[in-house]
């Protein structure tokens, strides 16, 4: 009696003690590593969220671009300016073609433009370079050229984009000159893209 009673409390082997470390720690590994998947997901979902908003932004500021874009007279008279829009006027005249994305020129007075920060503020590119966490390009191809009753009609596309996680890119991604190159490095970056329609003011 006495040596069955002290065999049942002399407590775990060093064997068993060594197997439910293990267990623990295969345990706390899989728990580590599901909380770095979910800490990952839950960014892109977040970036994702942004760019959307920013996309949808454009096409906003696009259409109130699209106020300026009318005739001189009511009764449709004059030549239409649209050159006096700051970012409809970047409308290609011939057929569109990958190679007709633009970056979009900073607006000082409308405090917008091409770059956003991580929480989706626009800021200037050339100013605040190293704010800069979203860029957007700009693809506009006519749809119904505008006439002398003033009903033109643009195909308005935005692309925003930002760098994947663990990828580089040599170039800063927003500078001017770099749509080529963010368009054959497709792979480094994510994109949303929208697509709407602006038609002029025949007001």
């Amino acid at each position: 009696m006495t040596a069955r009673r002290n065999r049942a409390q002399r407590g775990y082997t060093a064997v068993e003690l060594m197997i439910a470390i293990g267990i623990f720690g295969i345990g706390v590994t899989g728990v580590i590593s599901m909380e770095k998947v979910t800490s990952v997901s839950n960014q892109h979902a977040k970036n994702l969220s942004i760019a959307t908003h920013i996309a949808e932004s454009w096409i906003d500021m696009l259409a109130v671009d699209a106020t300026v874009w009318n005739y001189p007279s009511k009764k449709g008279t004059g030549a239409p300016n649209i050159g006096q829009t700051t970012w409809l006027q970047g409308v290609k005249t011939n057929a569109n073609t990958v190679n007709d994305w633009f970056r979009p020129a900073y607006s000082a007075p409308l405090s917008f433009g091409p770059a956003f920060d991580a929480l989706g503020n626009a800021v200037d590119p050339a100013a605040n370079p190293n704010d800069v966490a979203f860029c957007s390009h700009l693809r506009l191809s006519w749809l119904y050229q505008p006439t002398t009753t003033g009903n033109g009609l643009i195909r308005a596309e935005v692309r925003v984009f930002w760098l994947r996680s663990g990828q580089g890119f040599a170039q800063t991604p927003c500078a001017a000159g770099q749509v080529a190159n963010v368009g054959a490095a497709q792979g480094s970056f994510h994109f949303v893209q929208k697509v709407s329609a602006i038609r002029e003011n025949d007001q």
